[in-house]
C-alpha cells in the first residue's frame, strides 16, 4: 500500500472584504477606517496617518486590553499591527487577538494589515486587508 496524499482544500472565505471589531476589555467599540485592501478586487488608499487624520480618537483607560476580532472563521495566515509614535511605525505584538493599551496619556494611532495565502503556496494571497484606528488613553477618574 502507498501513501496517498491528500490535498487540503483552500479555506472558504466570505465573499465579503472582513471587517475589525475592535473593543476596549470595558466594552467600548472602536472604530475602524478601511485601508488599502485586495478582496475580489483591489483598492489603494492613503497610509494611516493620512486615513486618520481629523478622526475624533476614542477615550479608553490607559493600560486596559483591546481584543481585534476580523468577520471570518478563518484566520489571517499575517497579521502586523504597529502604533505611529513621533512618525515612526513601532510593531505591537498581540496576544490571542489582543495587546494592552499603551500606560501613556494622550492619543495613540494605529495600523493593521492582515493576509490570507493559499496552503499550498504562501506566495499566493487570497486576499489582504488593511485598517486604521485611534485611541486616546486618559486615566480613570
Amino acid at each position: 500500500m502507498g501513501l496517498q496524499q491528500v490535498q487540503e482544500p483552500e479555506p472558504t472565505l466570505p465573499q465579503k472584504l472582513p471587517t475589525p471589531a475592535i473593543q476596549s476589555e470595558s466594552g467600548i467599540s472602536i472604530p475602524a477606517i478601511q485601508g488599502s485592501y485586495c478582496w475580489g478586487m483591489c483598492a489603494d488608499y492613503a497610509g494611516d496617518m493620512e486615513l486618520l487624520e481629523g478622526k475624533v480618537p476614542v477615550s479608553v483607560l490607559v493600560g486596559e486590553n483591546i481584543s481585534i476580532h476580523l468577520d471570518t472563521n478563518v484566520p489571517p495566515d499575517e497579521f502586523t499591527l504597529v502604533e505611529y509614535v513621533n512618525g515612526k511605525a513601532r510593531p505591537i505584538s498581540l496576544r490571542e487577538g489582543s495587546f494592552q493599551l499603551s500606560q501613556e496619556k494622550g492619543t495613540h494611532y494605529y495600523g493593521a494589515f492582515a493576509r490570507w495565502t493559499s496552503p499550498q503556496n504562501s506566495q499566493v494571497s487570497l486576499g489582504d486587508t488593511s485598517f486604521a484606528f485611534v485611541i486616546r488613553g486618559v486615566e480613570k477618574k
